[in-house]
């Protein structure tokens, strides 16, 4: 049927022009996809000529720094000739050189920084400085001058978290600190203390009228506040800290008066001024209470805490509470020399000066000297290039020791000079791990013998040259020579190369078969094969390349594996690495971090499974054999005493079993640890000691750097 053309209605001529709602929906996003993809486009164009820019700009910077290399004419002794291992007795005479601490005794007059006075004059509100400082502050004799106040002083980080170290590394203010040469306990926040009861009772005496940087005074309330709202509280704190308990009792903390806190413990502990000194004290001053109750369910209602977290994207009250407690946070006080002005994640993190700061120098200026510290981020490469270009102040986190002779030859043109400071370890760790998940190897490796071979295997001469310059000495994991705690027989146990006696102590083992390869059968038939994990933090592979070369040499076939940080500490703590790599832990003074004498903590890596047993005290983990079990007993008997001499004694014998059963293999080490410093700056010790326990360069007092652009004579006039 044909239907008639003139019953059809034509179309509206108007409604011709017009799009549909779906030709609509389709033009737009069609428009939309492009305007992204256009931004796709672009920024990628962006990040790639950005890091092209950056990658010229640090090859014409690293050619520059060559070309200073080859034309300073350095000889190839230059490393050998510029760091001499100390002797014990040749440490014991140095005198002078780094600073010393004392007593306020004169009148209350004293001296502010020209920011502060420009700060006052712009009608900031902020009392006089006699005002600011306590009753006693703390006197800092510096090495070298009084001042000059003023400058910026310039660093470098790697990431946020890295600039976070500040805190410990930089401030370092709690109780009590380690000396700059690591051999005395100084007072600090407490004026003295006084130990009784064999070790169970530490009372500390407070200086009084310190405040935090918002101006609110700092008592005995903070520390309770610290204590019984955060270490006390599971959800802050899930598990207290080994340091603050004894025999899974946790201690008490009393308040004697507003400015006298008293510690008590079930049992004798020796270790804990140790302890406070090396880290576990400035924690107890970083929770202000006027400012933190208000985050806290103890003070503020869960309710009510709820929605101010959830107004901050939180799902908790203790992830705001941690929040606002964070060294990020600009707003908490703090009782820091700097602090934080323009946070991550700017480019360039800003600390300044804090007006409380309750130190002075001995004619009463008020520390810090320096107005300022800037943290910018970049990779461990270029950070090392900008050592190298002098544009750092003062700083030794992450330069890396194989860039010394360019250190060296770049200094005098750009403006600086390079310390080697005296490191308190020993090297880099081979740990081998006793808790294998695979039963086979699990084995092998608890073999001394098989760990003696591997030692043997090693040609330490070989790995000295390629990533020491020559200068290391070959040695166990152990203490220094200029410690208390050396043993000269363990320190060289083992160390000698000597691959004909590796070859017979694995054939004992029952290791004697091999494969067409050479590679020796493990009992199950199968090819011994192990692989050397280690973190990408270290930077240098080299050794560890050549390390695995001398173990396949003798029948063991190994790899080099190098892992993200956080990979290689996931699979170490499922006990899932063959054998891991790690640097040493202050030996100096091996009885505060004893890792690698026993499986101490979750850092012994030769043996996290022991170690869980010997945290929990039995209740989790792996129960160790009979020799590791009596250096944790030995360990424990360490704690308990507060005679120093008792400590050497006991811990003498921990290190007579390692060196039956070696359960770490050492490298080389005694390496001196490098700082640049930037010819200007002032009161930086030419020599210290270098270690983590010991917050480096916290130990040297940063507080009483200065940055003396005219330089003009040695005493330096601030006003």
């Amino acid at each position: 049927m044909k239907t008639d053309p003139s019953s059809i209605t034509p179309p509206n001529p108007i409604f011709k022009y017009l799009p549909t709602t779906t030709s609509i929906g389709l033009r737009f996003a069609g428009i939309i996809f492009g305007l992204i993809l256009l931004v796709v486009v672009l920024s990628r164009l962006t990040w790639t000529l950005g890091q092209w820019g950056q990658k010229q700009d640090l090859q014409r910077l690293a050619a520059t720094l060559n070309t200073s290399l080859q034309q300073s004419g350095l000889p190839n002794g230059v490393v050998n000739s510029a760091f001499k291992p100390l002797t014990k007795a040749e440490f014991d005479q140095m005198e002078g050189g780094v600073h010393t601490v004392g007593e306020w005794t004169g009148e209350r007059e004293f001296n502010q920084s020209p920011m502060l006075d420009r700060l006052m004059l712009g009608r900031q509100s902020l009392p006089p400085v006699a005002e600011r400082l306590p009753a006693d502050p703390l006197v800092i004799y510096p090495p070298d001058q009084n001042g000059p106040y003023g400058g910026l002083w310039q660093r470098y980080g790697t990431s946020a978290p890295d600039v976070g170290i500040f805190r410990a590394r930089l401030a370092y203010d709690g109780l009590v600190r380690w000396g700059p040469m690591a051999q005395q306990i100084l007072p600090n926040l407490a004026v003295k203390w006084e130990i009784a009861d064999e070790g169970r009772t530490y009372t500390f005496w407070l200086r009084r009228g310190v405040h935090w940087s918002d101006g609110q005074p700092f008592t005995v309330d903070d520390i309770l506040f610290w204590y019984n709202h955060v270490i006390r509280n599971p959800e802050l704190t899930p598990t207290t800290p080994r340091e603050y308990q004894r025999d899974g009792i946790p201690m008490v903390v009393e308040k004697v008066d507003d400015y006298t806190v008293r510690f008590k413990f079930s049992s004798p502990y020796g270790l804990f001024l140790k302890a406070l000194a090396s880290g576990r004290s400035y924690p107890m001053v970083e929770y202000p209470a006027h400012y933190l109750k208000q985050f806290h369910p103890d003070f503020v209602p869960v309710e009510q805490l709820a929605k101010m977290a959830e107004k901050q994207s939180f799902d908790f009250w203790y992830q705001l509470f941690e929040d606002r407690a964070d060294w990020q946070n600009i707003d908490i006080p703090r009782l820091w020399p700097w602090i934080l002005k323009v946070p991550p994640p700017a480019q360039q993190i800003l600390f300044e000066r804090n007006p409380y700061y309750w130190k002075v120098d001995e004619d009463g200026n008020q520390l810090p000297y320096i107005d300022q510290m800037s943290f910018q981020i970049y990779d461990g490469q270029i950070i090392n290039m900008k050592a190298m270009n002098g544009e750092i102040g003062m700083q030794g986190r992450h330069l890396q020791f194989d860039n010394f002779p360019k250190f060296k030859a770049n200094s005098k043109n750009r403006g600086y000079s390079v310390r080697l400071w005296i490191s308190s370890g020993g090297g880099s760790a081979l740990a081998i791990n006793l808790n294998h998940k695979d039963p086979v190897l699990k084995s092998i490796f608890a073999d001394h013998r098989f760990r003696k071979a591997l030692s043997h295997a090693i040609d330490r001469r070989q790995l000295n040259e390629i990533a020491f310059f020559g200068i290391a000495q070959s040695c166990q994991i152990s203490p220094p020579p200029i410690s208390p705690f050396y043993s000269a027989k363990y320190e060289k146990a083992y160390t000698n190369f000597d691959p004909v006696k590796s070859n017979r102590l694995l054939d004992e083992m029952g290791l004697s078969q091999r494969n067409k390869d050479g590679i020796r059968l493990r009992p199950d038939g199968q090819p011994l094969h192990i692989r050397i994990e280690i973190a990408s933090v270290f930077l240098s592979t080299p050794m560890f390349e050549l390390i695995a070369k001398q173990w396949t040499a003798v029948g063991i076939k190994t790899d080099l594996k190098l892992e993200a940080r956080q990979l290689f500490y996931t699979r170490k703590s499922a006990l899932l690495h063959d054998v891991g790599v790690w640097g040493s832990a202050d030996e100096l003074i091996p009885v505060m971090d004893p890792r690698w004498f026993f499986p101490y903590s979750a850092e012994s890596i030769q043996g996290i499974g022991y170690a869980r047993w010997f945290q929990s005290n039995g209740k989790q983990g792996i129960k160790p054999p009979p020799e590791m079990a009596r250096c944790m007993e030995l360990y424990q008997q360490i704690e308990r005493t507060p005679n120093p001499d008792e400590q050497v004694r006991l811990f003498q014998q921990i290190i007579d079993i390692n060196h039956q059963n070696l359960w770490i293999i050492g490298t080389v080490g005694r390496i001196p640890s490098i700082f640049v410093v930037k010819n200007t700056f002032r009161n930086v010790p030419e020599v210290a000691v270098s270690g983590w326990i010991f917050r480096t360069p916290g130990s040297t007092a940063p507080e009483c750097y200065a940055i003396d652009d005219q330089a003009k004579s040695e005493q330096s006039v601030l006003h």
